[in-house]
């Protein structure tokens, strides 16, 4: 394997080589969204994401509220919950928002190029500490970055079938164990990535040196990724637990060295994981919105589907494994890599609804053991086929053919997003479908009378006010105006397909005006959002229900007030 020693032996020419890629990297990752604003024109409102809008605007809410408390409520229901939430993340996002007013578009895109930068620095300084051969080194950063699995097949087998949607899409848009796609799409997991290697990084090295000060290191940086992300704490658990086995196998004496360091670790990030925990049971609401995670039906395909999800790096990873090596010759660099790998095929298929994030982190993994088995499996042969070629010249091929095989996935989810967001451009005055939840929440722009009727209700609206529109506008509503939105995300607004049904039923022409004033009392509602998307609905028309009081018009998108005499009415 060619375990580089504890301190790095990167040149400084490999640090530049590596800038030059992530600004690479970035500006590819960022045309998208160039391209989404320059559609928006002078007619549209750019919504800032290309891709997942309703998770971002929860996230996003989360940021606004910081920018004021420490703790923050969750603001996508109509009902109150207690202020209970902290996330490092948005909530230093929040502080820097208050402070500069740039705006959560400005500051995500900020975060995207940061995340995607640090990212690539820890997977480079991690694949350093794993190989002293450079083109190894550069190999196995290149899979972890750059690697996506062969979802590229669903898309094929749906255009053949004619299929409206493509089978089993969990394959191919996952992003978890997807550097690229994190990158373009989701810093947070980005960073997530990137802490998980420093942490793994800081396990390695205090193996390696017997020396806990590493341990240390990494029980701090751990600690930053539970305040963002406490279900990554199994990931950190689970590989440390599985190489104090491999050592104890090894070795046949207790891993005492390897205990303290996981114990060290523990004792420092469990906090934030503890307090996750403590939320879902001290609050009604949040307990209620962790039920509701499985409505995404987000699960981690099943061990069949693993080898499309994950691709031809995951399968080269798996041949790279010697299962035949006896124990006493794997050295603590081997079984660690060993470690990380394979349990994540245990963690992520826990029964636990956020399984699917467990995948975080995997590629790096992936990326180095790929990088192994390119060089212990697949060169070995084509040095028996192809004698006349020099080695070096038949690695540098094998190289080039692997990557090659493994970006068409990502090529195809870069190429899909200008036509969703030619699509989305093209029909920004209604979602998709209004009466669908999973297609009214996909509006990657709206309407300039939309947005303008969200920045007025900014100006009036208190944090316990309650916001009445569809979801394709509700999801907006807390992150741009600060109020409780009626409905707003699949999860996060408690009896959410419920709250959803009655925004449907409220606009029909069928329902009674008593009705009507039932749900709007109930849930405490104090505006109501009009536009050409709550108009497809149906026939109920706000300005003939003396319940409702006109404060603000532009365009075809109204806002109302609700009478306060509504709950005597």
């Amino acid at each position: 394997m060619n375990a580089a020693p504890s301190r790095s032996t990167i040149s400084r020419r490999d640090w530049l080589y590596l800038s030059i890629f992530i600004i690479v990297l970035l500006a590819i990752t960022a045309v998208p969204y160039f391209y989404a604003q320059r559609l928006a024109g002078a007619d549209k409102h750019f919504m800032g994401i290309v891709f997942n809008i309703p998770d971002h605007f929860q996230y996003f809410s989360w940021m606004r509220e910081s920018q004021t408390k420490f703790l923050v409520p969750n603001q996508l229901t109509p009902e109150y919950s207690t202020p209970l939430l902290f996330n490092l993340l948005w909530w230093t996002l929040g502080r820097i928002d208050s402070v500069t007013h740039l705006g959560y578009a400005t500051l995500y895109q900020l975060t995207r190029l940061v995340a995607g930068a640090f990212a690539a620095f820890s997977v480079f300084w991690f694949c350093g500490l794993i190989f002293t051969n450079r083109a190894k080194r550069w190999t196995a950063f290149l899979l972890a970055m750059l690697a996506s699995g062969l979802g590229w097949i669903m898309i094929v087998a749906k255009v053949l079938t004619h299929a409206a949607d493509a089978p089993f899409p969990f394959t191919i848009y996952t992003s978890e164990p997807n550097s690229f796609f994190t990158v373009m799409s989701f810093p947070h997991f980005t960073i997530a990535t990137a802490l998980i290697t420093l942490v793994f990084g800081m396990v390695l090295l205090a193996q390696r040196t017997q020396k806990l000060r590493y341990a240390w290191y990494g029980a701090i940086i751990c600690l930053i990724l539970t305040l963002q992300h406490s279900y990554d704490f199994f990931t950190i658990c689970g590989v440390i637990a599985m190489y104090a086995l491999f050592l104890w196998i090894r070795d046949r004496k207790f891993p005492l060295h390897m205990l303290k360091v996981g114990i060290i670790i523990v004792i420092v990030a469990v906090w934030p994981a503890l307090q996750a925990f403590y939320i879902t049971t001290a609050d009604a609401v949040w307990k209620g919105v962790l039920s509701q995670f499985d409505n995404a039906g987000a699960w981690t395909p099943s061990p069949l589907l693993l080898p499309i999800l994950m691709g031809v790096a995951w399968l080269l990873a798996i041949w790279s494994i010697k299962i035949r090596m006896p124990w006493k010759d794997r050295d603590d660099t081997h079984l660690f890599l060993l470690a990380w790998f394979v349990s994540h095929l245990i963690l992520i298929y826990l029964p636990l609804n956020f399984q699917i994030h467990l995948l975080s982190g995997w590629q790096v993994v992936i990326g180095v053991l790929a990088t192994i088995g390119l060089y212990t499996r697949v060169l070995p042969l084509l040095q028996r086929w192809f004698k006349n070629t020099p080695p070096a010249r038949l690695a540098v091929i094998a190289t080039v053919i692997l990557l090659l095989l493994v970006i068409p996935t990502n090529l195809y989810l870069l190429g899909q997003r200008f036509l969703d967001i030619r699509r989305a451009a093209d029909q920004a005055e209604i979602a998709d479908n209004p009466t669908s939840p999973s297609a009214s929440d996909n509006r990657l722009f709206i309407g300039n009378d939309e947005y303008n009727a969200l920045k007025y209700l900014e100006t009036q609206v208190k944090g316990d006010d309650v916001v009445f529109a569809n979801l394709g506008l509700g999801q907006f509503v807390p992150a741009i105006t600060g109020a409780r939105t009626f409905v707003g995300h699949w999860a996060q607004t408690l009896k959410f397909k419920d709250k959803f049904a009655m925004v449907q039923t409220f606009y029909n022409e069928a329902t009674s005006d008593a009705d009507r004033q039932t749900i709007l009392d109930t849930y405490k509602v104090t505006y109501l959002i009009y536009s050409p998307e709550e108009a497809t609905l149906g026939k109920f028309d706000p300005s003939t229900a003396g319940y409702l009081q006109q404060v603000y018009e532009d365009g075809n998108t109204k806002v109302y007030k609700v009478a306060a005499q509504a709950a005597s009415s």
